[in-house]
Protein backbone atom coordinates (compact mmCIF):
# COMPACT_ATOMS: atom_id res chain seq x y z
CA UNK A 1 0.00 0.00 0.00
CA UNK A 2 2.69 2.46 1.16
CA UNK A 3 6.14 2.08 -0.21
CA UNK A 4 7.28 2.90 2.90
CA UNK A 5 6.39 2.98 6.57
CA UNK A 6 7.54 6.33 8.23
CA UNK A 7 8.23 7.03 11.84
CA UNK A 8 8.52 10.04 13.82
CA UNK A 9 10.98 9.14 16.42
CA UNK A 10 9.65 7.08 19.62
CA UNK A 11 11.26 10.12 21.83
CA UNK A 12 8.58 12.22 20.22
CA UNK A 13 5.87 9.89 21.19
CA UNK A 14 7.43 10.01 25.41
CA UNK A 15 7.56 13.79 25.58
CA UNK A 16 4.38 14.13 24.67
CA UNK A 17 3.26 10.98 27.32
CA UNK A 18 3.17 13.40 29.82
CA UNK A 19 1.07 16.25 28.83
CA UNK A 20 -1.18 14.57 26.04
CA UNK A 21 -3.54 11.80 26.77
CA UNK A 22 -2.70 8.24 24.75
CA UNK A 23 -5.00 8.91 22.21
CA UNK A 24 -3.58 12.21 20.91
CA UNK A 25 0.09 10.09 20.13
CA UNK A 26 1.15 11.58 16.88
CA UNK A 27 0.83 8.48 14.20
CA UNK A 28 3.91 7.37 11.75
CA UNK A 29 2.65 9.30 9.21
CA UNK A 30 1.06 12.55 9.05
CA UNK A 31 -1.67 13.96 6.23
CA UNK A 32 -0.33 17.28 5.39
CA UNK A 33 -3.44 19.06 3.15
CA UNK A 34 -2.12 21.94 0.91
CA UNK A 35 -3.71 24.63 -0.97
CA UNK A 36 -2.63 26.36 -3.69
CA UNK A 37 -4.27 28.25 -6.64
CA UNK A 38 -7.55 26.94 -5.31
CA UNK A 39 -6.05 23.04 -5.85
CA UNK A 40 -6.07 20.98 -2.48
CA UNK A 41 -3.35 18.36 -2.62
CA UNK A 42 -3.07 15.50 0.23
CA UNK A 43 0.94 14.17 1.03
CA UNK A 44 1.65 11.64 3.17
CA UNK A 45 4.79 12.83 5.26
CA UNK A 46 7.19 11.26 7.85
CA UNK A 47 9.79 12.99 9.47
CA UNK A 48 12.94 10.00 10.12
CA UNK A 49 16.44 10.48 11.59
CA UNK A 50 19.20 8.92 9.68
CA UNK A 51 22.54 9.65 11.05
CA UNK A 52 23.32 12.98 11.85
CA UNK A 53 19.97 14.34 9.09
CA UNK A 54 16.48 14.34 9.42
CA UNK A 55 14.61 12.44 6.03
CA UNK A 56 11.22 13.72 4.92
CA UNK A 57 9.54 11.07 2.76
CA UNK A 58 6.32 12.21 1.42
CA UNK A 59 3.81 10.46 -1.00
CA UNK A 60 0.80 10.78 -2.78
CA UNK A 61 -1.55 9.00 -5.15
CA UNK A 62 -2.26 10.58 -8.08
CA UNK A 63 -4.10 9.47 -11.16
CA UNK A 64 -4.03 5.70 -9.35
CA UNK A 65 -0.50 5.81 -8.99
CA UNK A 66 1.53 5.82 -5.94
CA UNK A 67 4.04 8.75 -6.10
CA UNK A 68 7.29 9.05 -3.57
CA UNK A 69 9.94 11.03 -2.82
CA UNK A 70 11.76 12.70 0.09
CA UNK A 71 13.75 15.55 1.27
CA UNK A 72 17.27 15.26 3.77
CA UNK A 73 17.54 18.37 5.91
CA UNK A 74 21.25 18.80 6.87
CA UNK A 75 22.65 18.48 10.56
CA UNK A 76 23.33 22.29 10.17
CA UNK A 77 19.91 23.22 9.17
CA UNK A 78 18.58 20.87 11.80
CA UNK A 79 20.73 23.33 14.04
CA UNK A 80 20.64 26.36 12.60
CA UNK A 81 18.33 26.97 9.34
CA UNK A 82 16.87 30.00 8.47
CA UNK A 83 14.34 29.08 5.65
CA UNK A 84 11.82 26.72 4.82
CA UNK A 85 11.88 24.98 1.67
CA UNK A 86 9.19 25.78 -0.83
CA UNK A 87 10.42 22.96 -3.62
CA UNK A 88 7.53 21.16 -4.98
CA UNK A 89 7.67 17.36 -4.27
CA UNK A 90 8.27 15.47 -7.97
CA UNK A 91 8.15 11.71 -8.19
CA UNK A 92 11.32 9.78 -7.52
CA UNK A 93 12.95 12.53 -6.54
CA UNK A 94 15.06 12.36 -3.43
CA UNK A 95 16.23 16.17 -2.84
CA UNK A 96 19.33 16.96 -0.08
CA UNK A 97 18.49 20.74 0.87
CA UNK A 98 20.91 23.11 1.32
CA UNK A 99 22.65 24.00 4.97
CA UNK A 100 20.29 26.38 5.26
CA UNK A 101 16.54 25.27 4.76
CA UNK A 102 14.52 22.93 6.70
CA UNK A 103 10.70 21.26 5.14
CA UNK A 104 8.00 21.90 7.21
CA UNK A 105 9.73 22.71 10.25
CA UNK A 106 11.86 25.29 12.20
CA UNK A 107 15.63 24.97 13.28
CA UNK A 108 16.38 24.10 16.74
CA UNK A 109 18.14 27.86 17.03
CA UNK A 110 14.80 29.13 15.69
CA UNK A 111 12.36 27.18 17.97
CA UNK A 112 14.41 28.61 21.23
CA UNK A 113 14.73 32.55 19.40
CA UNK A 114 10.79 31.63 19.19
CA UNK A 115 10.60 30.52 23.30
CA UNK A 116 12.63 33.15 24.82
CA UNK A 117 12.15 36.23 22.96
CA UNK A 118 8.51 35.38 21.28
CA UNK A 119 10.12 36.15 18.06
CA UNK A 120 11.96 34.90 15.36
CA UNK A 121 13.18 35.51 11.70
CA UNK A 122 12.69 32.85 8.73
CA UNK A 123 13.33 33.01 5.22
CA UNK A 124 14.03 36.76 5.94
CA UNK A 125 10.27 37.43 7.81
CA UNK A 126 10.25 38.28 11.50
CA UNK A 127 7.31 36.24 12.85
CA UNK A 128 6.42 37.36 16.31
CA UNK A 129 4.53 34.81 19.19
CA UNK A 130 0.42 35.45 18.82
CA UNK A 131 -0.56 33.33 21.95
CA UNK A 132 -0.04 29.55 22.69
CA UNK A 133 -3.18 27.28 21.40
CA UNK A 134 -3.80 23.44 21.33
CA UNK A 135 -5.22 21.32 18.33
CA UNK A 136 -6.63 17.57 19.34
CA UNK A 137 -4.20 18.02 22.41
CA UNK A 138 -1.01 19.25 21.13
CA UNK A 139 0.49 22.16 21.99
CA UNK A 140 0.86 24.91 19.22
CA UNK A 141 2.56 28.26 19.02
CA UNK A 142 0.65 30.80 17.04
CA UNK A 143 3.28 33.25 15.45
CA UNK A 144 2.42 36.06 12.80
CA UNK A 145 4.34 38.19 10.58
CA UNK A 146 3.42 42.00 10.82
CA UNK A 147 4.21 42.85 7.61
CA UNK A 148 2.94 40.70 5.21
CA UNK A 149 0.02 39.12 7.29
CA UNK A 150 0.97 35.20 6.91
CA UNK A 151 0.31 32.67 9.87
CA UNK A 152 2.05 29.09 11.44
CA UNK A 153 0.78 27.49 14.19
CA UNK A 154 4.09 25.35 15.12
CA UNK A 155 4.13 22.39 17.21
CA UNK A 156 5.65 23.41 20.84
CA UNK A 157 7.87 20.62 20.84
CA UNK A 158 11.78 21.17 20.45
CA UNK A 159 13.26 17.99 19.14
CA UNK A 160 10.78 18.99 15.75
CA UNK A 161 9.01 21.92 16.08
CA UNK A 162 6.82 21.26 12.73
CA UNK A 163 5.14 24.21 10.97
CA UNK A 164 1.15 22.44 11.96
CA UNK A 165 -0.22 24.84 9.57
CA UNK A 166 0.67 27.78 7.55
CA UNK A 167 -2.12 30.38 6.42
CA UNK A 168 -1.82 33.62 4.39
CA UNK A 169 1.73 32.66 3.06
CA UNK A 170 2.62 35.34 0.47
CA UNK A 171 3.46 32.47 -1.80
CA UNK A 172 0.27 31.45 -1.19
CA UNK A 173 1.25 27.98 -0.17
CA UNK A 174 -0.94 27.01 2.70
CA UNK A 175 -1.01 23.73 4.43
CA UNK A 176 -2.61 22.16 7.57
CA UNK A 177 -1.55 18.96 9.31
CA UNK A 178 -4.79 16.32 9.42
CA UNK A 179 -3.43 13.45 11.61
Amino acid sequence: MKKHILTLSVALCLAFAGSVSAQNFLPDTLLFVFKLHGQTRKYEMSFRMEHDSLRLYWGIERNLKWQSGSYTVTPEALGRGTRLSFLQPEDGRHVNLVPEETAYFLSRTAYRQLKEHHSFVYNQTTYFLFKEEENEGFPLLHVKDATEGGEMWILDYPQLPLVWRMKNNPLEINWEVNR
